[in-house]
C-alpha cells in the first residue's frame, strides 16, 4: 500500500549545499530514520528512506540543508 502522506510530499526533497556543509554530523544525529550518512567527507541522504521530517534542516549550524521542490 502506498503511503499517501509520503507520496504527496515526495515532490520535495532535502538537499545539501556542499559549499556550506562543514560535515559536522549534526544532521546525522537528529535524523529519526537514519537516512543521512557521512562517509569520506561526503554527506549522503537516502531519499528512499527520508520521511521529510525536516529535523535536519534547523539542526545544521551552517544552513547547508534546505527543502526544495522537485522541478
Amino acid at each position: 500500500m502506498v503511503n499517501p502522506v509520503k507520496s504527496a510530499v515526495r515532490s520535495s526533497s532535502v538537499v545539501v549545499d556542499y559549499d556550506h556543509c562543514s560535515y559536522c554530523g549534526a544532521c546525522v544525529a537528529v535524523c529519526p530514520p537514519d537516512c543521512i550518512t557521512l562517509h569520506d567527507a561526503t554527506l549522503l541522504i537516502d531519499t528512499d528512506v527520508c520521511t521529510l521530517c525536516r529535523r535536519c534542516i534547523p539542526a545544521c549550524p551552517t544552513g547547508a540543508l534546505s527543502l526544495e521542490d522537485a522541478a
